[in-house]
């Protein structure tokens, strides 16, 4: 596979946004086409299925705010040392964010297996199926914990080096590797066991397993914008000290950010496997919806920190002045089509009345939102992209497991289960607010290099 290398700080910037920002939407796609093909199967083995990997899945994320430390850490170093042509530095900081993500995933899995059943009890459902499905799903998952970590981390370096055409190869054929393999697993079709749930977390770390030894391959032949092929193979502690000091933040923002969901479904749970269901559905739903401005984000991000490293200050600026622009209008787009026709998208889905009727509900106080995610999408990335991950986080904490989980379980006290998905909406539009005037303060101009002493 030929090498791509693209320089951020030189050319038209909506060029350059298209060039990155196309490959990671169009991977994102896919990756959610994937996720709602997994559900559609997952949805045939009836409510208590869906139920189950909904829960799990939560807990899941949460967890993996540990790879999102580590990934966000390495592609911003990456990022502003490729801008300010340390190509050497960047290649050390991406093999100790290897080794990091090794060690990591290790322990998480090692612990987190064994907290499965007591992590889904504290979610408040008492239904013992969902609960036993739930924990084989996620005793899988955290076995093939490493192929998160890997593929997550692995995916940041090519972008941080400006490089996102590679990356969305590998996972087009992980993913049609994942699409084949789930009907195989979950219902024993050919010669294949009936796993059902579980078929579908082994087709899962299948795929991503496959995904990281492609990218490792490419990493250690030379073939990739970062080569490792002659970086030495040895524990540098001042290096992981720095992809920590800088990707903890984004760990803790995710963590805040799962953690309000988790608490969510905490308030969900009482109202039954339908309503989990139907939240779990629509959520999907949302990320759907919110990958145009994934895409974006995680384009914004190595172009303001390249141009940071380069002293490119107000192409920076101006950088993730357009990408927020975009991804608004884009979502909000997206988002009318959700508002005006909630049942169609839900019946994707599921065939259960009742769920799609809850489900409905929920799409149209969240659908008019999603202009706000879209800046907290972009004007985070844009932040972390300096070097700044600690604002974002405080933002999310905030307005996630502040006012929103408040909002949620005060409004619900007062109206029921539509009090939830009130609370969860008006969350997202303070959310943005904060973020845009964060971002407008400008005091992430003057973040130093990162790297520099």
């Amino acid at each position: 596979m030929k090498k791509s290398r693209h320089d951020l700080t030189q050319g038209n910037i909506f060029k350059n946004l298209l060039h990155l920002a196309v490959p990671i939407f169009l991977s994102n796609l896919l990756q959610d086409a994937f996720n709602i093909v997994d559900m559609i199967f997952v949805g045939r083995l009836g409510s208590a299925a869906l139920a189950a990997v909904g829960l799990s899945g939560n807990l899941l994320r949460l967890i993996g705010v540990f790879a999102l430390g580590i990934s966000t850490g390495t592609a911003i170093m990456v990022a502003q040392f490729i801008g300010a042509k340390k190509r050497a530095e960047g290649e050390d900081i991406a093999m100790q964010a290897l080794i990091l993500c090794v060690v990591f995933a290790i322990g998480i899995s090692c612990v987190g297996y064994l907290l499965a059943e007591r992590g889904l009890r504290l979610m408040r459902t008492d239904d013992e199926e969902v609960i036993r499905l739930g924990v084989a799903y996620m005793q899988v998952t955290l076995l093939g914990m490493v192929t998160m970590f890997l593929s997550m981390t692995l995916n940041s370096i090519f972008r941080g080096a400006g490089d996102a055409v590679t990356p969305m190869i590998v996972l087009i054929f992980a993913t049609v590797l994942n699409i084949i393999l789930d009907p195989l697993l979950i219902f024993g079709v050919w010669k294949f066991p009936r796993l059902g749930v579980v078929g579908s977390a082994y087709a899962t770390v299948i795929g991503r397993g496959v995904a990281a030894v492609i990218m490792f391959y490419l990493c250690f032949s030379g073939r990739g914008p970062i080569s490792l092929k002659y970086v030495k193979r040895r524990i540098n502690l001042s290096a992981m000290g720095q992809i920590l000091r800088i990707g903890v933040f984004s760990s803790m923002q995710g963590f805040w950010r799962h953690l309000s969901r988790l608490g969510f479904m905490w308030v969900i749970g009482p109202y039954g496997k339908n309503a989990i269901a139907a939240y779990t559905v629509c959520m999907r739903l949302r990320v759907i919806v919110m990958t145009p401005g994934f895409g974006i984000a995680n384009a914004i991000s190595p172009m303001v920190g390249q141009n940071l490293g380069a002293n490119q200050i107000d192409r920076a600026e101006k950088s993730a002045q357009i990408g927020n622009r975009v991804a608004i209008v884009m979502m909000s787009l997206i988002g009318i089509l959700f508002f005006l026709f909630p049942q169609i998208f839900l019946g994707i889905f599921t065939n259960d009345m009742e769920v799609i009727g809850i489900g409905s509900l929920f799409l149209r106080y969240l659908s008019p939102t999603f202009g706000f995610i879209a800046i907290s999408l972009v004007l985070g990335r844009a932040l972390n992209g300096a070097g700044d991950t600690f604002s974002p986080m405080a933002i999310t904490l905030i307005c996630q497991v502040g006012v929103g989980l408040i909002l949620v379980i005060a409004i619900s006290y007062l109206i029921g289960l539509p009090g939830v998905w009130i609370g969860i909406a008006l969350s997202n539009v303070f959310q943005g607010s904060m973020m845009w005037v964060w971002y407008r303060r400008g005091a992430w101009k003057a973040k130093k290099l990162v790297g520099e002493e």
